[in-house]
């Protein structure tokens, strides 16, 4: 780019002020900042998206990659499902074709095999929550157990504390 030594810029500074005067010489200063402060984020923003186009192409080429694998790995376990089903079709075909000779045994001939075995006895089911509540009150009853304890408080909870409690006065 351009390099200015500072005896340069000094010099352009005092042609300036000479051309300019004192009075319009800040303005033109500020003004020729704010141009440069233009330009440069100009430029900023142009090499960004350079940098995101050129990322951007990389991404592409990365899924373009990711995409062909994925094809490959399909095809290749394709390819094994393929051969697993016909083998397993061949082992079916070979174990329907019929037996002959001495390993004959059991298909196609003889009685066939007993049926599964049933048990006599049956899963008997247990009480449910609703029986057992039923059956404690029935023998709360029977046993004539009081809910409330003398004095008609209730025992289930324990009194409430009264000290340390704050008192607000008005």
């Amino acid at each position: 780019m351009l390099d200015f030594s500072f005896g340069e810029l000094f010099v352009i500074g005092g042609v300036a002020l000479v051309a300019l005067g004192p009075e319009r010489l800040p303005r033109v200063a500020r003004t020729f900042g704010q141009w440069i402060g233009k330009a440069q984020s100009y430029i900023s923003d142009v090499r960004s998206e350079i940098d995101r186009e050129i990322h951007l192409s990389e991404l592409r080429q990365l899924g373009e990659e990711a995409r062909q694998n994925a094809r490959n790995i399909q095809d290749s376990i394709r390819g094994a499902v393929t051969d697993a089903q016909t083998e397993i079709h061949n082992a079916a075909s070979q174990a329907m074709a019929p037996v002959t000779g001495r390993n004959a045994g059991w298909i196609g001939g003889g009685p066939p095999p007993p049926p599964p075995m049933h048990f006599s006895r049956r899963y008997r089911p247990r009480p449910t929550i609703d029986d057992v509540a039923r059956e404690l009150e029935r023998l709360k009853r029977q046993v004539a157990l009081p809910d409330v304890a003398p004095g008609g408080r209730n025992t289930k909870f324990a009194p409430r504390a009264r000290v340390n409690r704050v008192r607000i006065r008005r």
